[in-house]
């Protein structure tokens, strides 16, 4: 059996949104902040208020804290949404802690992603998540 090194690479924490898939979303629900700009501080995006609507493509070895702080601003309502794009990773603890328990919809993309900076189609489904 071959098995794909890539799968479980963490050479980079950080996938770059694809353009078109933001403008769609952006299109959609009209974001005013994006916590996670490529390579930012994952300390300092946690500190920061993120306003009303906001768009999280969070580094993935970093999921669990974004959204819980997302989970946390919309239950204090400080957020109204959050919108994720993250990996379709159905067997993490944060999935079935926040996902599971409090998004209000999940949409599965179709096929992989081509993120920003990376030569091909990303190694991982994923998923945008709706709170």
């Amino acid at each position: 059996m071959v098995i794909n090194k890539a799968l479980f690479s963490h050479k980079s924490v950080h996938w770059s949104t694809p353009q078109e898939t933001y403008d769609a979303l952006n299109k959609e629900f009209n974001f005013t902040f994006d916590p996670c700009p490529l390579q930012s501080d994952d300390k300092t995006s946690l500190l920061k208020d993120w306003g009303s609507r906001v768009f999280v493509n969070p580094p993935y070895n970093n999921i669990r804290n974004f959204m819980e702080k997302a989970v946390l601003e919309i239950q204090r309502e400080r957020v109204q949404l959050a919108v994720f794009l993250v990996p379709s990773r159905t067997d993490t603890s944060w999935w079935h802690d926040f996902v599971m328990k409090h998004a209000k919809e999940v949409r599965y993309i179709r096929g992989r992603l081509k993120f920003g900076g990376h030569q091909g189609s990303a190694p991982f489904p994923s998923c945008v998540v709706v709170f």
